[in-house]
């Protein structure tokens, strides 16, 4: 927890936390050696011999180990010190995972030997034989937790792969003394032979347990009680799990004999010792959990995380706020680009409908003129003296033109309801000249091409070139000139 505390601090709040980062980053190199020989120190306190069959000890040391290995940062120490640090920390969790295994904890034993093998492999030639156990433990835990077969192989041909290259053949039989064991139960006759190969040229005697449990099972007791009497107690650290495991193979024994009541004897005798040690056991750890106990401490340690908590807390709603600001903020700026598009596109639409209410009427005034014209040449060819009024032109000579000043007035009318669009367009692309700007104007209002040649007395085929060479002087890859006209205006 205190852990993701610190990772949404760094996250949120950086210019807040930096100078404590910066303090912190740099232990210098006396102070990572330092933690660096403290570590190994206390790898070494835990695999002692002292410590081999005290778990709870080993443990203790491994898991401090742990601690001050994790704490020390590529910037602490030089790069080979730091390829030490690796190691050490992947030997420190093979260790632990050994120690949670004896206790018969074997997914947190897994967990372990998981974390230890990316460190092992970054100096495989160094540690092949570590990393062959690690592998080896891996399939192990894997089968006893109900793992699927396929992986437990393949994590036992990763093992047999190093102890291969690492030429120990010690390895090599334990690993596939294991696989007979979990993998391939009805191949008894190999595992016999392996376990008996371990037990007499290697000198592995806890495998002498193993062939007598097979033999029993295979009913052949004269053997079985050969191998249980090699399964003598060792004089080493083990000694107490060898005579453990004699007694219980004896009581076995002596049952498949029909020798019962003495198999219960020696049963008993076993109970009575396992309880012994258990209270020991018990007696040990309420005294060592007593030495280690610190009521100040755990309730600093309350306190602190409810502070943590609470920052959290403060931060989350603060954040909260931000947010629902942040989205009031971008619908309010929403709404007012939309009122702002609504408002461009009716001053256009205006333009348009002025403009083209203009060029209707006149065009309605020649037609009118033009039906005129036509009905006094007619009264004329029946022989009819009719004169042309003075105000009546023929319709060659109407012009439905707009003069500079009328198409000046439009620009300024456009450019005021587009916000300066217009002389945006004229400082950007100053090639466009009075007559592209006349084109651009009449496109932008909607304009189709014959109202176009109306109003600036031209032929179509004429407005046809202009949009070629506004094209041109604006960006001769544009398609569609008029679109893009429309759109730049409306941006």
């Amino acid at each position: 927890m205190n852990m993701s505390c610190k990772v949404v601090r760094v996250i949120f709040c950086p210019f807040f936390f930096l100078p404590f980062l910066l303090s912190g980053c740099h232990l210098g190199s006396s102070e990572g050696a330092k933690r660096l020989a403290e570590g190994e120190e206390l790898y070494r306190s835990g695999t002692s011999s002292n410590n081999a069959s005290h778990y709870e000890e080993s443990t203790y040391y491994l898991k401090q180990a742990e601690e001050a290995l994790l704490g020390i940062q590529p910037s602490d120490v030089s790069h080979e010190e730091y390829a030490k640090r690796n190691r050490l920390l992947g030997l420190t969790w093979f260790r632990l995972g050994n120690s949670s295994e004896s206790e018969m904890l074997y997914e947190i034993a897994q967990s372990y030997y998981r974390r230890s093998v990316p460190m092992l492999e970054e100096q495989v030639p160094a540690n092949r034989i570590f990393l062959a156990c690690a592998y080896r433990d891996i399939a192990r835990t894997m089968s006893l937790t109900g793992g699927r077969q396929d992986s437990v192989l393949l994590y036992f041909d990763k093992a047999e792969r190093y102890a291969q290259e690492a030429e120990n053949d010690l390895l090599v039989q334990d690993i596939a003394a294991y696989r007979y064991q979990l993998c391939y139960p009805d191949s008894v006759a190999q595992r016999m032979a392996v376990c008996r190969k371990l037990a007499e040229e290697y000198g592995a005697h806890a495998r002498y347990s193993e062939l007598v449990e097979l033999l029993l099972a295979e009913e052949a007791t004269d053997s079985a009680a050969y191998y249980l009497e090699r399964l003598h107690p060792q004089d080493s650290a083990y000694a107490y799990w060898f005579e453990q495991s004699y007694a219980y193979l004896q009581s076995k024994l002596l049952r498949c004999e029909g020798k019962t009541e003495e198999a219960y004897a020696v049963l008993l005798d076993l109970y009575d010792r396992k309880i012994e040690e258990l209270q020991r056991d018990a007696g040990a750890r309420t005294y060592a959990l007593s030495l280690h106990y610190d009521v100040a401490r755990e309730q600093q340690l309350a306190e602190e995380a409810e502070r943590e908590r609470s920052w959290q807390r403060q931060i989350s709603v603060v954040l909260m706020l931000l947010l629902v600001l942040v989205v009031m903020l971008l619908f309010v700026l929403w709404r007012y680009w939309q009122q702002r598009r609504r408002e461009q596109n009716a001053a256009l639409q205006a333009l348009k409908e002025k403009y083209t209410q203009q060029l209707q009427l006149a065009l309605e005034r020649l037609q009118q003129k033009v039906n005129l014209t036509r009905e006094i040449e007619l009264q004329r060819m029946r022989g009819k003296e009719v004169e042309f009024p003075k105000w009546l032109q023929t319709y060659r000579d109407e012009q439905l033109t707009m003069n500079k000043e009328s198409l000046d007035e439009l620009i300024r009318s456009i450019d005021k309801a587009l916000d300066g669009a217009i002389s945006r367009l004229r400082s950007e692309y100053p090639a466009l000249t009075e007559s592209d700007m006349q084109f651009a104007i009449l496109s932008i209002i909607g304009a189709s091409d014959t109202d176009m040649s109306i109003v600036l007395n031209v032929q179509k085929q004429t407005i046809y070139h202009r949009r070629q060479i506004v094209r041109k002087h604006v960006d001769e890859r544009i398609e569609d000139i008029d679109a893009w006209l429309r759109a730049y205006v409306m941006r």
